[in-house]
């Protein structure tokens, strides 16, 4: 694989959401229990934003409040960044750079969830190549979380 390769042979496909109006305490069983560390927020079927376990632990934990009583749309991470499908990866990887991010949400042209690509996704390529860039990895390994959008 290389950067040339496109975000839809990458891209998890399987992405797990959660309601706008659910609980800080919901977002966090749900993460635990299938073992990943975000999930996408959507009202009416719509993606609206991301939820991290940064967010819970920086916006609800660290702050004392109660779990059960925060709901996901006061600690979710906005605007949502996205990209394409058919993007290449090396896009996902100059988004991923750029807004100081992870994880980059895949929608289809209709603006419908597609999946969605993390920076260990795009490590994994990566790794396969021999003769990757430098740059492309190190931009992905130094991409701050708490400086960018999704806190």
């Amino acid at each position: 694989m290389s950067l040339e390769e496109l975000v839809k042979d990458v891209m998890e496909k399987n992405v797990q959401t959660v309601d706008l109006d659910a609980s800080a305490k919901k977002s966090a069983a749900v993460m635990g229990k299938k073992g990943i560390g975000s999930l996408v927020v959507v009202q009416g079927g719509t993606a609206v934003g991301i939820v991290t376990e940064r967010d819970l632990v920086s916006r609800v934990i660290a702050d004392g409040l109660d779990p059960a009583k925060v709901l996901v749309r006061d600690i979710m991470s906005t605007p949502l960044i996205t990209i394409q499908p058919d993007a290449k990866i090396a896009e996902a990887a100059r988004l991923m750079n750029e807004y100081k991010i992870r994880r980059v949400v895949v929608t289809a042209a209709d603006g419908s969830l597609a999946g969605i690509v993390t920076a260990s996704d795009l490590a994994r390529v990566l790794a396969e190549r021999k003769d990757y860039s430098d740059m492309t990895l190190n931009a992905i390994a130094r991409a701050s979380p708490d400086k960018g959008p999704y806190q």
